[in-house]
C-alpha cells in the first residue's frame, strides 16, 4: 500500500521537461516538495498502524496488560504528570525513575492529557492540501494562458510555425497592453499566501501539540548538546469492576512506538518550516523590490534575452506595466534567449533601431585570442548605436 502511495507521488515532484512554468522556484517548494513530504509522512505514519502495535501498555509488574486496556487507552488518550515544584516533573522519589509519571497528587501535580497521535495522519494531509492551496488558485486563474500563448515553442523553436506563432505572441501583447495587472496581482497574492500558510501551520501545529512545537527545534537541539536521559513515557488510569461490583482504578504505563516516526517526522518539519519561510519571505521582499524598481525590471528582462543596452529599449521596458512585465517574464522563463529576444523586440517596438546591431550579446570563450579586444568592439557597438 506505501509503495502505491509513493509512486503516485513520484509524478508530483519530478521534473517535467514538456511542462510550462508558470510559477518560481520558491513557490514549487511549497506546493511539490512539501506537499509531496507531507503525504509521505501520512502514508507513512498511517501504515505504522498496521505495523506492530500502535501503543502498548504495562502495569505495575511490567507485564503486559490486557488488549482492551490498550484499546481503551488509544481511544480515550494517556495522560502524563506535571508539577509547579521546583523539583520539576522527575519523581524518583514517588515510585518512578520516568518523567511525567508517579504517584498523583491532586495538590501540586496536574494531568497533561495527550490525544494528538490519533490524528497525527490526518493533520498531515490537511497540510499536504493546505500547501497545495495556492497553487490551485493561481493555476486556476491563470487559465493556461502562458501555455497558449506559447504554442510549443517551448519545446520546439526551430520548427516551421516559428515566425508565425511569434507573431501571434507579439500581436497578443501589444492587444493585451496594460491590461494583465489581474494576472500578475493574482500570482503575487498567491505568493504571499505561501508565507502566511506556513507561518500559519506553524501555530496551527503548536496548538496541536498543546504549545511544544514553536520552540521544538531549538529543545531537540539542546538535548542533542546536553543529553540527561530524558524518557517519554505515558500514564493512563484504565476503571474496571471488582469482584463485588465496585469500580477499580487501575494505572497503566503505555509506550508508543508510533511516536519513534512522528518525532522525526514533525522535527524535520520543524527545520523544513523554518527555512521554507525564511526563504519565501526574501523572495517576497525581492518580488517588492521588482515592484517598485523598473530598473530591476529592465535588467530582468534583458538578462533573459541577452540584449543590448540600448537606449530606446531601455526606455520601453522600463515604461512597461507591472502586469505585461509579469507575463514577459513568464514567457522568457519558459523560450530560449533567441526566441524571446524576437518576441520582446517586436513586442517594445525596438526591432528597427538594432536591425543592423548585434543584440545578442555572446558569452566569452576562455580560449579567445584578445578579450580587450572584445570589450571594445562591444562598447563601439553601444556608442555607434547611441
Amino acid at each position: 500500500m506505501v509503495l502505491r502511495i509513493v509512486s503516485s507521488l513520484v509524478g508530483l515532484v519530478k521534473v517535467r521537461l514538456d511542462h510550462t512554468t508558470i510559477d518560481g522556484a520558491v513557490f514549487r517548494l511549497h506546493y511539490r516538495w512539501t506537499t509531496s513530504f507531507c503525504f509521505l509522512a501520512c502514508a507513512l505514519v498511517a501504515a505504522s498502524d498496521y505495523i506492530g502495535s500502535a501503543i502498548q501498555c504495562y502495569d505495575g509488574s511490567g507485564n503486559s496488560v490486557p488488549k482492551p486496556i490498550n484499546t481503551f487507552c488509544w481511544i480515550m488518550s494517556t495522560f502524563t504528570l506535571n508539577s509547579s515544584s521546583k523539583e520539576g516533573t522527575h519523581y524518583s522519589g514517588r515510585g518512578s525513575t520516568y518523567d511525567g509519571t508517579g504517584t498523583y497528587d491532586d495538590a501540586i501535580h496536574t494531568k497533561t492529557y495527550h490525544a494528538y497521535y490519533q490524528w497525527v495522519p490526518f493533520v498531515l494531509f490537511f497540510q499536504g492540501c493546505l500547501f497545495y492551496l495556492p497553487h490551485m488558485l493561481w493555476k486556476a486563474n491563470e487559465g493556461r494562458t502562458a501555455d497558449t500563448l506559447l504554442q510549443g515553442l517551448q519545446l520546439n523553436s526551430m520548427d516551421d510555425n516559428c515566425e508565425k506563432k511569434k507573431e501571434n505572441i507579439v500581436n497578443y501583447l501589444k492587444a493585451s497592453k496594460d491590461r494583465n495587472g489581474k494576472y500578475s496581482l493574482t500570482y503575487m497574492m498567491c505568493e504571499a499566501l505561501n508565507l502566511v500558510n506556513v507561518i500559519g501551520q506553524m501555530f496551527l501545529l503548536d496548538k496541536f501539540f498543546g504549545g511544544v512545537f514553536l520552540n521544538y527545534g531549538t529543545k531537540v537541539l539542546n538535548y542533542v548538546v546536553d543529553d540527561d536521559g530524558l524518557h517519554d513515557p505515558l500514564v493512563t488510569t484504565f476503571l474496571e469492576f471488582g469482584p463485588s461490583g465496585t469500580l477499580e482504578l487501575r494505572d497503566a504505563a503505555c509506550i508508543l512506538p508510533q511516536n519513534m516516526l512522528n518525532e522525526k517526522v514533525f522535527i524535520f518539519m520543524w527545520f523544513w518550516f523554518v527555512i521554507l519561510a525564511t526563504v519565501t519571505a526574501m523572495q517576497i521582499v525581492w518580488r517588492t523590490l521588482m515592484i517598485f524598481s523598473p530598473v530591476v525590471r529592465f535588467r530582468m528582462l534583458e538578462r533573459r534575452g541577452k540584449l543590448m543596452s540600448l537606449p530606446k529599449l531601455e526606455q520601453a521596458l522600463r515604461q512597461l506595466h507591472l502586469g505585461d512585465f509579469f507575463l514577459l517574464d513568464i514567457l522568457g522563463c519558459n523560450l530560449d534567449a533567441s526566441t524571446f529576444k524576437d518576441i520582446l523586440l517586436k513586442a517594445t517596438d525596438c526591432d528597427d533601431v538594432i536591425a543592423n546591431n548585434n543584440s545578442y550579446r555572446p558569452f566569452y570563450e576562455p580560449g579567445d585570442d584578445d578579450p580587450v579586444a572584445y570589450k571594445r568592439q562591444l562598447a563601439a557597438e553601444d556608442a555607434t548605436a547611441v
